[in-house]
């Protein structure tokens, strides 16, 4: 990535047995200066710059250069593209696969965890939601079916699930030393893994937005769960970050 993503302000930092929730404020000033990390991710740059080089290669061959084409981008893909960057950013982890590859639609969303990747030497596994409700906690977060609590709670205590996400990046990261490392400890350390729960939101920070997952979220045995909580300027911060993040798709 291209820029550092700034820190932000701590507003709320606590643990909860075995759940570590913290609570940061990203200003406007921030936004703007978060934009081109967020858009990198989002559309992908260091994939389409491989593909655009690969494609120019071959106009030795007679063929014309070809440019990458990118998706359009989403509010929660944005909100999506923004935890990834401040977990790389500012938890150390770091997710080798952009989503962007497994798609054959552009128009269409992947099912399984918004992000598989690797911290401290372990597997890392993230959900993240994007939320403008005025609602502290937000509905995302009990909604039944695919809200955060049944997605977390499927991380930690679902094995076949995770166990397909742990196939999934071999596909694509195999020869990576820190999948390597990391399938060892996974293994060895009796499914010793990580979690990540993120929420986007464009209201007032308060930790109330955790109050339903404190209460009914059962953290895996290891107690490896982080919730962060990622606040933009109250009514129009999701559309703002969205503005900036495509205004750099020119640059990336």
């Amino acid at each position: 990535m291209s820029d550092i993503l700034p820190t932000g302000s701590a507003i709320y930092q606590k643990n909860y047995n075995g759940l570590y929730v913290k609570g940061i404020f990203y200003n406007e000033d921030d936004l703007n200066r978060s934009a081109q990390v967020i858009a990198d991710i989002c559309f992908d740059t260091s994939g389409q710059k491989d593909f655009e080089r690969f494609m120019l290669s071959l106009s030795d061959t007679g063929f014309s250069p070809i440019t990458a084409v990118s998706p359009e981008v989403r509010d929660w893909q944005v909100g999506e593209g923004f935890a990834e960057a401040y977990l790389t950013a500012h938890l150390s982890c770091s997710f080798p696969w952009s989503n962007n590859r497994d798609l054959k639609n552009p128009n269409s969303s992947l099912t399984g965890a918004d992000m598989v990747g690797f911290h401290q030497g372990r597997f890392a596994f993230g959900e993240v939601k994007t939320s403008t409700e005025q609602k502290y906690p937000p509905q995302v977060t009990s909604k039944k079916g695919d809200g955060l609590n049944t997605q977390l709670k499927k991380l930690c205590h679902d094995h076949d699930l995770r166990w397909i996400l742990v196939q999934y990046l071999f596909h694509r990261v195999k020869t990576s030393v820190d999948y390597q490392e990391a399938c060892i400890a996974y293994l060895k350390g009796n499914n010793d893994f990580y979690v990540f729960g993120v929420l986007v939101r464009s209201v007032e920070p308060k930790i109330n937005d955790w109050d339903y997952l404190k209460k009914h979220l059962e953290v895996h045995e290891k107690n490896k769960v982080s919730l962060i909580a990622l606040y933009l300027p109250p009514n129009d911060g999701i559309e703002t970050l969205h503005a900036c993040v495509l205004s750099k798709r020119a640059k990336s």
